[in-house]
């Protein structure tokens, strides 16, 4: 490491050269970050309105309930699921697969108009989540630069 007045920079490697390193490592924490967040945010954003959706689909709330369920449940078996298949096929397209799973299935959500297909949505949406949300230490093993 080498200091020139403007930071610490390693040895032999140009100012440019570290500043694009960098700069890539942020965008990939910022990329892993948000992939992170999907799984919480899908469960974070919806407590709060499990009354709302009952009512408005005239569902008790143990039924609403179960939408939550099905999410965790298929949250973690999918994880379990997506693990060798990753390993398989590679990291990038189950995780395109997880993200448009997931994408669809939200907007299905949204447009559901029985408990049932809500539940069976939920289900899917889960499955999606699994994947958006695990690829952080397999891809930050990958790519992170090391000195």
């Amino acid at each position: 490491m080498v200091e020139d007045g403007r930071g610490i920079v390693p040895a032999g490697r140009p100012l440019g050269q570290c500043r694009n390193m960098t700069s890539r490592f942020l965008k990939i924490a910022l990329v892993l970050g948000l992939l992170s967040a999907i799984g919480p945010f899908a469960i974070d954003m919806y407590l709060p309105a499990l009354p709302a959706i009952g009512a408005g689909l005239g569902a008790d709330i143990g039924r609403v309930q179960m939408s939550l369920t099905a999410f965790f449940i298929s949250l973690g078996l999918g994880q379990l699921l997506y693990g060798p298949v990753s390993d398989m096929v590679g990291r990038k397209p189950p995780l395109y697969f997880g993200l448009g799973l997931f994408a669809v299935t939200s907007v299905g959500c949204a447009l559901a108009t029985d408990i049932d297909t809500l539940i069976g949505l939920r289900l899917l949406q889960g499955l999606g989540a699994a994947r958006a949300s695990r690829p952080r230490k397999g891809w930050s093993r990958c790519r992170t630069p090391v000195a």
